[in-house]
């Protein structure tokens, strides 16, 4: 979860450099070649610098939003729930590993251990996995709904209805404006 909100930070980042860049070439192209290489570089290095900001003021807004959450108790309830079935997601998936390995003659068995009892073995542990899974997306998705209504959705992006566009809908708006700039 942490790392999906980083990549789109990342995103976001990259998107101001390259709007940046592109300025920079359009301003170029349109002028015949006319814009010296000091205006195109401003406009790249402008939209470096945008990305830099951008991505750094979200990184404190999520570091600060997410002090202010785990603060409340049914956030923080909600995290050690998402945790614990993150940790009985792995030994469920070491479980496979460890009987897979049995299966194939990698792991020595015991002696109680035949392939009929792996193999029915084999089928609880996966079991087990596949119902964890959809348990995890949906403490997941039960901690967004709970993560919006705690933190109020205050952004700057919630509160002009940008966040219900999809990525591509806000380069091209993001494109639209610094063309008309």
């Amino acid at each position: 979860m942490k790392y999906e909100k980083r990549l789109e930070e990342i995103r976001k980042e990259v998107i101001c450099t390259c709007v940046g860049c592109a300025a920079g070439a359009a301003c170029i192209v349109l002028s015949g070649g006319a814009a010296t290489p000091l205006v195109a570089g401003a406009l790249m290095g402008a939209g470096g610098l945008g990305g830099f900001f951008i991505g750094d003021k979200a990184d404190k807004e999520d570091t600060e939003r997410e002090k202010t959450l785990l603060q409340d108790k049914r956030y923080k309830d909600a995290t050690n729930e998402v945790d614990k079935q993150v940790q009985q997601n792995n030994q469920a998936q070491d479980a496979i590993n460890t009987i897979a390995g049995k299966l194939n003659g990698n792991i020595p068995r015991q002696s109680h251990e035949t392939d009929e009892y792996l193999r029915n073995q084999l089928v609880i542990h996966q079991s087990q996995l596949d119902s964890g899974k959809n348990r995890l997306s949906d403490l997941r998705k039960d901690m967004d709904k709970l993560r919006k209504e705690l933190g109020g959705g205050g952004s700057l992006m919630g509160l002009l209805g940008l966040d219900k566009l999809s990525f591509t809908d806000k380069v091209m708006i993001i494109a639209a404006i610094v063309l008309v700039i």
